[in-house]
C-alpha cells in the first residue's frame, strides 16, 4: 500500500481500490480519457486488470466514480465554511482561499471536473449536471447571504444582488479551471483575486 493525505489532512495507507482510483485520475488528467487504457491503469497502480472490473463496470464507470468522488470532496470542503462572523468580506475571502486550496489538494479531480463536465451539462441525468447544479445552489445561497448582510451593515456598496452573485460564481468557476487555462503557476493570483473582490464590494 502507498501513503496519502486525505481531504481532511489525515495521512494513511491507501487500499488497492483507492490506489486504482488515484492512479486513474492522474492518468485521465495527464493524457485524456481516450488515450488511457485499463491495462495502463492496472500497470501503474500495480494491480491486475481484472481488479478494475471487480470494482467498476469499465473505464467509463471508473471515470464517473472519479468525478463523483471529486465532487463529494469539493462539497464537503465547502460545507466547512459555515455562516462565519459579522464581517461579510471575510466570508468571501475564505471562499476564494478555499477554492485555491481545493485546486492544490485535488489537482487531478478538479481538472477532470473542469475539463470534462462542460460538454456533458446538457444531459440533466449526467453526473456532471448534478455536480454543477449542487455547486450553483450552494454558492448562490452563500454569496447571496454575504451580499445582503454586507449591504445591510454598510460594509458593502449597494449592488444588484443576483447579477453580482452570478459574476462571483463565474469568477470562482474560473479558479477551478486554473489548470485548464495553464494559470496554476501564475504567482500572486490568490492575492489579486481577493483584492479585486474587496475593491469591487467594500466601502473604504
Amino acid at each position: 500500500m502507498s501513503l496519502t493525505t486525505d481531504l481532511n489532512g489525515r495521512s494513511g495507507a491507501l487500499s488497492k481500490k483507492d490506489t486504482l482510483v488515484k492512479t486513474a485520475a492522474r492518468l485521465f488528467a495527464a493524457q485524456g480519457f481516450d488515450a488511457t487504457t485499463t491495462i495502463q491503469i492496472a500497470r501503474e497502480a500495480r494491480i491486475t486488470e481484472p481488479l478494475i472490473y471487480y470494482h467498476f463496470k469499465g473505464k467509463e464507470d471508473l471515470f464517473l466514480h472519479i468525478l463523483e468522488k471529486g465532487s463529494d470532496g469539493y462539497l464537503s470542503r465547502m460545507k466547512t465554511l459555515g455562516e462565519g462572523g459579522p464581517v461579510q468580506f471575510k466570508r468571501i475571502e475564505k471562499l476564494i482561499t478555499l477554492h485555491f486550496d481545493i485546486v492544490r489538494d485535488m489537482p487531478d479531480e478538479t481538472y477532470l471536473i473542469a475539463s470534462a463536465c462542460p460538454a456533458r451539462l446538457r444531459d440533466e441525468g449526467d453526473v456532471c449536471a448534478r455536480i454543477a447544479e449542487t455547486q450553483r445552489k450552494f454558492l448562490t445561497s452563500y454569496l447571496r447571504d454575504c451580499l445582503k448582510k454586507g449591504m445591510a451593515s454598510g460594509e458593502f456598496w449597494k449592488v444588484p444582488v443576483e447579477p453580482t452573485v452570478n459574476v462571483l460564481i463565474a469568477l470562482i468557476n474560473g479558479l477551478i479551471r486554473q489548470r485548464c487555462l495553464r494559470l496554476e503557476q501564475v504567482r500572486g493570483m490568490k492575492k489579486a483575486t481577493i483584492e479585486f473582490c474587496r475593491r469591487s464590494l467594500c466601502k473604504p
